[in-house]
């Protein structure tokens, strides 16, 4: 049994919804499943870009919290 996946709602402009089309209908897939594919796929690149940008920052001494300089 798998679990229900949260639903969001998204608008394509009209020439990306055209591609989104043609590229569903040549993989022979449903437009949101391939839209959800696509997008799942570009979330997981853009977070690891953050996290490692974070993590960089991070051993350079930046955390992102100023209150640790607020006492020096």
């Amino acid at each position: 049994m798998s679990l229900d996946k949260p639903s969001v709602h998204v608008r394509l402009a009209p020439e990306q919804h055209a591609q989104l089309a043609a590229l569903a209908e040549a993989e022979d897939r449903d437009m949101a499943g391939l839209a959800a594919s696509l997008l799942e796929a570009a979330i997981v690149g853009r977070f690891h870009t953050f996290r490692v940008a974070a993590d960089r920052l991070s051993r350079m001494g930046f955390s992102g919290n100023n209150r640790e300089r607020e006492g020096s």
